[in-house]
C-alpha cells in the first residue's frame, strides 16, 4: 500500500466554541469550507482514540486543485484532550508545523504582529533570509538576493511557516492565489521531528511510497545562521533532515528531522484531540492493517465525512490519518 499523491490534509483541533474564529482566520488565507461532518463520542474514540463529540469542516484552497494536496481539516471537539504543542520550539520530538508560500512575506508578517495577542503562548519569528547558493554571494544593486525569506508563527491554534521565494521559482511546489489578501498557496509541506539521534525515513519510503524530493536529499544542517534563527537553535545544535514527496507530485511534501542534541519529547501533545496542529492525512487506495507493517494502535472505520479511514502510530511515534479513495 502507498499514499495516493502528496500530503492531503493538515488537521487542526479546537473546541466547538472556537469554530467561527478559526474559520475566519483560514478564510483570509483562501481556505473555504468544502464539506462538514460529525462523530459521536464513541465513534470518535473508536477511530481517533479521543472520546468526545466531534464536528469537522474540511477546507479547500484554490491551489489544492492541482494535485489534491494541502487542504485543511478543522476538528472541533466538545472537549479537548490537552493543550497541544502551542508555541514550543520547532525541533522537539513530536513537533509539527505547516508550510505555505506567499508572494508578500512582509504583508503576512505585519498582519501577524498583532494577531491573537491575548494568547498566553505565541511566537512570531524574525524575518529570516536564506540564500540558495552556498557560499552566499554578496547582494548588491546589480546582484539582487536569490533565496528564501521566511517567518514562522506558532500559537495555541496552530504552527505555520510562511515562505517567499526571491529571484527563482519552483513550479508546482505550492500554487499561489494572487487574489487572496495574503497571496498565499495551499499547504505545500509538512514537518515531523523524530527522536534525537534516531533519523529514519525508511518507513515513509517503504509503506507510504514516498521518495527523496529534488534538492531535499538527506543531509546534516543547523550550522547556518538563517537556519539557527528560524528554528530557534543554540550554537552547535545540529540535525539531520530529508524532504520526501510522492512520485510525480511536486507538492504536499514531508520533511523529516532528527536532532543530534537532546530534545524534549512532546509526541503525546501531537495527536488527534490535542489543541492545534494535531495530525496529517494522506489518501490511500486501501485501508488495510496488513499492508501497514510496523504500525501500532491501528483503528479503522468511517470518519466524520463518511469516508473509509484509519489512524495508526508510525514506528517513530507519530499518529497518522489515512483516507480511502
Amino acid at each position: 500500500m502507498s499514499a495516493v499523491g502528496g500530503l492531503y490534509e493538515f488537521v487542526f483541533s479546537a473546541q466547538v466554541a472556537e469554530r467561527e474564529r478559526l474559520l475566519a482566520f483560514w478564510s483570509q488565507l483562501g481556505f473555504v469550507p468544502e464539506t462538514e461532518g460529525s462523530l459521536t463520542s464513541g465513534e470518535a474514540d473508536a477511530l481517533y482514540g479521543h472520546a468526545s463529540t466531534l464536528q469537522s469542516v474540511r477546507l479547500r484552497h484554490s491551489g489544492s486543485r492541482a494535485y489534491e494536496t494541502g487542504l485543511v481539516r478543522l476538528q472541533f471537539w466538545e472537549t479537548l484532550s490537552g493543550e497541544g504543542l502551542g508555541a514550543r520550539k520547532p525541533l522537539i520530538t513530536g513537533s509539527r508545523w505547516m508550510g505555505m508560500y506567499t508572494a508578500d512575506i512582509l504583508e503576512v508578517r505585519d498582519s501577524l504582529e498583532g494577531y491573537n495577542c491575548e494568547a498566553s503562548e505565541r511566537w512570531l519569528s524574525e524575518l529570516v533570509s536564506a540564500p540558495l547558493a552556498n557560499p552566499a554571494p554578496e547582494v548588491t544593486w546589480e546582484n539582487p538576493f536569490v533565496g528564501l525569506r521566511e517567518t514562522l508563527y506558532f500559537d495555541p491554534d496552530g504552527r505555520v511557516a510562511f515562505i517567499q521565494r526571491g529571484g527563482f521559482d519552483r513550479p508546482g511546489f505550492g500554487t499561489m492565489d494572487s487574489s487572496l489578501p495574503y497571496k498565499n498557496s495551499e499547504g505545500s509541506h509538512a514537518n515531523v521531528v523524530q527522536p534525537s539521534n534516531a533519523f529514519d525515513t525508511d518507513f515513509y519510503k517503504r509503506v507510504f511510497g514516498l521518495e527523496p524530493a529534488p534538492y531535499g536529499e538527506a543531509h546534516d544542517s543547523g550550522d547556518e545562521p538563517p537556519t539557527q534563527r528560524a528554528l530557534r537553535l543554540e550554537a552547535g545544535q545540529l540535525f539531520r533532515v530529508e524532504r520526501l514527496r510522492a512520485p510525480d507530485c511536486p507538492t504536499g511534501l514531508l520533511q523529516v528531522y532528527s536532532p543530534y542534541f537532546d530534545a524534549d519529547d512532546c509526541r503525546a501533545l501531537s495527536q488527534p484531540g490535542q489543541r492545534g496542529l494535531s495530525a496529517y492525512s494522506y489518501r490511500a487506495s486501501t485501508i488495510d492493517a496488513d499492508a501497514l507493517p510496523g504500525v501500532t494502535d491501528y483503528c479503522s472505520g468511517q470518519n466524520e465525512f463518511g469516508e473509509m479511514a484509519c489512524t495508526f502510530r508510525a514506528p517513530d511515534g507519530y499518529v497518522w490519518m489515512w483516507v480511502g479513495v
